[in-house]
Formats: structure tokens, sequence, C-alpha cells
């Protein structure tokens, strides 16, 4: 925030359940976005309060400590904060993970290329190579790239912000297979969407 001591969330408490998609619903403006930036540590700081994950107590400062600990974030804005345009397929799909590749500041090349192929594959990701920029892609191709980066650091908890935003229909609805699958894996998600039509078709619950 631009002012630090401004109080921009107060009394939200609520519970996630394992393998559900708890949708949040509200108009611009509301907080969404803010809330989700904030248990993802990149937003306010908490003053009270706790976030609990199995029971264990989170500290969570930064986007590094929330992913170590088991977060991830798909943002709302996938150009600005999502992805490094000009930049591969291959090193937006790993650039939040390459501590798997690396070892003594060395970079396992293949095995960096093997496993973002793999989600690559997984997602459906519509593009010849890896190798190709990022820019180079369909709204929808983009989206996947960013969720297949965060898939790749195992979330126990997957937050996603408006993430079907300005893609077109037949993205949408592998987007939504995607999500359900990953529900009925066990991950919790936690979906951020100013289309009423998606929140109550996806969300087994539902906060406003």
């Amino acid at each position: 925030p631009e002012n630090a001591e401004r109080e921009v969330l107060k009394g939200v408490s609520f519970n996630l359940r394992k393998g559900e998609i708890l949708g949040i619903a509200g108009l611009m403006g509301s907080g969404r976005t803010e809330l989700v930036m904030t248990l993802f540590g990149e937003y306010g700081k908490i003053t009270q309060g706790t976030i609990k994950l199995d029971g264990r107590q989170l500290s969570i400062h930064n986007s590094r400590q929330a992913m170590m600990q088991g977060l991830s974030l798909v943002p709302e804005d996938r150009k600005q904060h999502g992805l490094i345009l000009i930049q591969t397929i291959l090193k937006n799909i790993s650039l939040a993970n390459l501590d798997q590749f690396s070892s003594w500041m060395h970079i396992d090349a293949d095995a960096e290329l093997n496993a973002s192929m793999d989600f690559a594959k997984r997602l459906a990701i519509k593009t010849p190579t890896l190798q190709a920029r990022v820019d180079s892609l369909s709204g929808g191709n983009q989206q996947k790239v960013v969720i297949s980066k965060w898939l790749m650091s195992k979330p126990k908890v997957l937050i996603m912000d408006d993430p079907t935003r300005g893609i077109d229909v037949g993205a949408k609805y592998e987007i939504y297979k995607l999500m359900n699958d990953l529900a009925e894996q066990g991950i919790s998600i936690i979906m951020i969407s100013s289309e009423l039509e998606e929140i109550l078709g996806m969300s087994d619950r539902i906060m406003v």
C-alpha cells in the first residue's frame, strides 16, 4: 500500500478445505485482490491473526516464503505480474522453480526442459517449441504458461485471481477442467472472479 499505516482489510476470517474450490465474489474495489495478495506476502502487512496450513502456522513476508510453504498465486494481470513477455515459454515456466534444477550455481538444462515440457503437454499449451517468446502466444495460452509455472512449485493451495479474464471460450473450458482435476488431486483452490456465472458454476463454497 502507498500508506503502510492504512488499514486495508479488517475482520477477514475463513477456512479453506482440502480439495475444494472456494470462490470469492464481490464488486471491483471490494478488496478481493488485496486479500489474496496479502496472503501471498506481496501486499500488506498482517498485524493481527494467523494463517495456518495443515494445522501449522505460517510466517509469510514475501512470495518466495509463500511458495516455499505451499501457496502459489496466479495473478490477475498476467502480462504485468505473471510473465516476462520477451522471454521464452521455457524460461517463463521454470523461472520460479530454478532451485529444482540447480546445484552449485549450475542449472541442469535437460531437467529444466523435460519438466517444462511435461507441464506444457499437461496444459496443452499450443506452441511448436518452448523456445518461442511468450508474447507470441494467444491470451489463453499465456495464461496456461502462468498456471504451469505455479503448478511446478507443487502448491497445496493455488490462488487464482480472475483466471479466465480476457481469454476465449475454448481456453476457459480447458482451465475449468484443469481446476476440477487439481481439486480432485487434493489441491485447494481459491478463485476470484468478476463473472457471477463462473463463481456459481465452479465453486464448492462462495465467500462474498
